[in-house]
């Protein structure tokens, strides 16, 4: 399953999630103790999921549920590391460009041209480290979202729950799991909203924002998650 959310991401282990996420259900109120804009101190009481995170990326961070294949620990270091150095690039390209300043005016001399090019030059340098490390930093948040994908789970923007996942197995109200037909899923919600050929959403009563978003993918149900539309997570 591909999850709708994602700016807005671990490797995995070949271990099954427990058999009893196959026993429950996912639906617009989120699944098991976890609910839409839950707070990460809250999340992590309720023990579904585990004590660390999956992974980083500004202020988004996944957690896998409890049980599921844990991530990496020598990948997530390495994605840490990247992830400090393009923050560290991005501060460097914003120090350099605001360094630059007006251009030399017409009595300008030589030395004042002269230090003029070397600011652009340092700016444009560090804004092509960022460039660099952005590649990295993209192809982490795609490997995280695979991995959500794969195993479900949470993702975190700030200190609030964004995206909820169901683990493999889960299914939404009514029955309807990975691998329905449009025409199926129609008839077990038909008041859902279609966004686009691909995606309908079912809107959580009382939750402004929040929708249980169904994700088709050659006419078949690929993915299920919780999200809260409207907020700033890249969408993968």
């Amino acid at each position: 399953m591909v999850a709708a959310l994602a700016a807005v991401g671990c490797s995995s282990g070949d271990q099954q999630p427990q058999s009893s996420t196959q026993e429950k259900y996912f639906d617009v109120k989120g699944f098991g103790k976890l609910k839409p804009g839950m707070s990460k101190q809250e999340a992590l009481a309720t023990g579904d999921l585990a004590a660390t995170g999956a992974g980083k990326s500004g202020d988004c961070e996944d957690y896998r549920y409890q049980g599921a294949p844990a991530p990496d620990p020598k990948q997530l270091a390495e994605n840490a590391e990247i992830e400090q150095k393009y923050e560290a690039a991005q501060k460097a390209a914003d120090e350099a460009k605001a360094a630059i300043g007006p251009a030399p005016g017409a009595n300008a001399g030589a030395a004042d041209y002269a230090a003029h090019a070397e600011r652009l030059a340092a700016s444009a340098e560090a804004s092509n480290a960022v460039v660099q490390l952005s590649v990295k930093s993209t192809q982490r948040i795609a490997e995280r979202a695979e991995a959500r994908e794969a195993n479900g789970g949470v993702l975190f923007a700030g200190d609030k729950i964004r995206m909820i996942l169901p683990p493999p197995g889960a299914t939404a109200a009514k029955g309807v799991g990975k691998g329905v037909t449009v025409d199926q899923f129609k008839a077990a919600f038909p008041n859902a909203e279609q966004k686009d050929d691909k995606t309908f959403d079912v809107p959580a009563p009382g939750q402004q924002g929040v929708v249980l978003s169904f994700l088709f993918t050659d006419g078949k149900l690929h993915d299920v998650p919780v999200v809260q539309r409207g907020s700033q997570v890249q969408l993968i």
